[in-house]
């Protein structure tokens, strides 16, 4: 290998890119050259490991012969091709309806089904152990946390 040229491999999704580059090209140059081989835009990527001599991030605008890297040095790279943003970003098909109890207004609610709910919850609360950790303390207020966030009126 040259002296005026940086030996640098990118780790990403299970594979390795070896890049040769000349020295004096830049962090962007990098990226770019990794978008061409992995079609990872270069504003999708992120480099790990990538630092200047004195221990700071590089940034785009940073030239590869400024940066602390071995021969052959390896590197993390995260980022995600734009068809697979595209795909993750679908509304799946078939999705069954999700209804939001809180979108419900009660008049909506049949009346045979408020029952039924009113009776599950008397059953509850007739059933309903209640375990007094601390005896009440006259005059002081009450403060009751419920953990399952289940309340009952």
């Amino acid at each position: 290998m040259a002296e005026n040229e940086v030996d640098i491999t990118i780790k990403w999704s299970g594979k390795e890119y070896p890049f040769k580059l000349p020295a004096e090209k830049t962090v962007l140059n990098l990226k770019e050259c990794v978008e061409t081989e992995t079609k990872v835009l270069v504003c999708r990527q992120k480099l790990f490991g990538l630092k200047t001599k004195v221990g700071k991030p590089a940034l785009d605008n940073s030239m590869l012969s400024d940066l602390n890297i071995k021969p052959g040095q390896k590197f993390m790279m995260m980022g995600s091709k734009e068809e697979v943003l595209e795909e993750a970003s679908k509304k799946p098909e078939n999705q069954p309806e999700v209804v939001d109890e809180f979108d419900i207004e009660e008049d909506e609610i049949p009346v045979e089904a408020q029952e039924i709910y009113l009776e599950k919850v008397q059953k509850r609360v007739n059933s309903y152990k209640i375990d007094i950790i601390n005896e009440p303390r006259k005059g002081k207020k009450l403060l009751v946390l419920d953990i399952d966030y289940t309340l009952f009126g």
